[in-house]
């Protein structure tokens, strides 16, 4: 068979894109890391590559990359478990496999394989059907099995459910695209899901804010206009629920304060207006009761800090805290159900934010760009974005781990 190592051109043309997968709580169960190359760089056996790759630079990260409890997926073809080089990648503990390929594969020895990634506590996701049906002592071994409702009509998708019930492990619906999709599986019973919707819920129609939006729409004009702390302090003790969840963030251990934080004056005192603004829109994601909400304020929260952290080199410094609300604000139409002109509009934002968000203008409307390409895994349009910030596929990379790990702690203050 080839030999599916990296080589150091594949990996510093190797973009990774992540997909969440999401908990019926809509909190992040864990993400899918799937590899894309630009142009003509993709290796001969691309799934091998891509593949090997991944294991590559898990194998780099830190203990403490994603917080506990949190599981990584990358595809794998079967083959690739008869690879000893490839297995010997792969970290202990928290990386699933999506296994797919041909059912004629299993073997003992494939089977003795699996057998020995369990003990290392590393995860089998059957990908393929054909392996259900075809492999009961594969089925056995899985953790995991994934329906895939953009290839499955409902009655076969309810079928294939059913059949699955009562065994013990986890379904997991890819291919949420829409709302009705989710709403779909959830109903069927599927307790794991996958899909661009997480990362881009649609806008349902225009509709006014709830109560709880309408008063923290007002809070951030207050610490926009640099309001006193008093002003501040009292327009949030109407509602006493997001004075705890702001001061939750503020005392997370994403944000590594040395001191508690523990009045909204004292959060002006030690961050500045600058930092409590950027909290204060973090809330209007949790303000909603959206059956996303939870995973749509991870995607801004990873969103955020990665756009500031790419712009640490190539924004001037007073700069970077607008890097940050651009993230912030760029998903306001998903939380208002309006277009984002009329949503920005609203608010008190600085004119380079407005334009970025609106218009792509200049580093930091293009960081946005590159950050969206990210997301959607259009790996032609970020390597040319990245070529031109200047920027390399390991920086990126290593930035994404880091924002994701971070969106992460953070989010575990809610």
């Amino acid at each position: 068979m080839n030999d599916p190592l990296p080589h150091s051109a594949e990996l510093q043309r190797a973009w990774i894109e992540r997909q969440p997968v999401v908990g019926r709580d809509g909190d992040t169960f864990g993400y899918e890391l799937r590899q894309h190359y630009a142009g003509a760089a993709a290796p001969v056996d691309p799934l091998a590559g891509s593949a090997a790759v991944l294991a590559h630079l898990l194998g780099d990260l830190d203990d403490d990359w994603l917080p506990e409890g949190k599981r990584v997926f990358i595809q794998a073809d079967l083959s690739l478990l008869g690879d000893a080089d490839f297995l010997e990648l792969l970290p202990d503990g928290r990386v699933v496999l999506d296994l797919s390929g041909d059912v004629a594969a299993v073997d003992e020895a494939l089977l003795l394989a699996c057998d020995a990634l369990r003990r290392r506590r590393i995860g089998l996701c059957l990908d393929d059907w054909a392996l259900v049906e075809g492999s009961p002592e594969l089925l056995i071994r899985a953790e995991f099995v994934k329906l895939d409702l953009s290839v499955l009509d409902a009655l076969t998708f309810y079928q294939c459910y059913a059949r699955l019930k009562g065994l013990p492990l986890r379904c997991i619906a890819r291919g949420m695209m829409e709302s009705k999709h989710y709403r779909f599986c959830r109903d069927a019973g599927i307790e794991l899901f996958q899909g661009y919707f997480f990362t881009r819920p649609e806008i349902v129609q225009a509709r006014e804010p709830e109560p709880g939006l309408a008063q923290l729409v007002q809070i951030f004009d207050l610490v926009g206009a640099q309001a006193t702390p008093r002003e501040i302090e009292d327009a949030l003790k109407r509602s006493p629920t997001l004075m705890l969840k702001l001061l939750g963030y503020i005392n997370s251990a994403g944000m590594g304060m040395v001191r508690k934080v523990t009045s909204v004056a004292h959060a002006v005192q030690i961050l500045g207006y600058k930092q409590l603004y950027r909290w204060i829109a973090l809330l209007l994601y949790t303000a909603g009761q959206g059956e996303t909400s939870a995973a749509l304020m991870k995607t801004v929260l990873t969103r955020s800090r990665l756009l500031e952290l790419l712009g640490r080199d190539i924004v001037p410094r007073h700069e970077l805290d607008n890097l940050f609300v651009i993230g912030m604000v760029s998903l306001l139409d998903v939380v208002f159900g309006r277009p984002l002109i009329e949503v920005l509009a609203r608010l008190p934002l600085p004119e380079p934010v407005i334009r970025a968000v609106l218009e792509q203008e200049g580093v930091p409307g293009m960081l946005l760009m590159l950050v969206e390409a990210l997301e959607a895994g259009e790996s032609d349009r970020v390597d040319s974005l990245a070529q031109a910030l200047g920027l390399d596929v390991a920086k990126i990379n290593q930035t994404q781990w880091d924002a994701m790990r971070w969106a992460e702690r953070m989010g575990a203050a809610t």
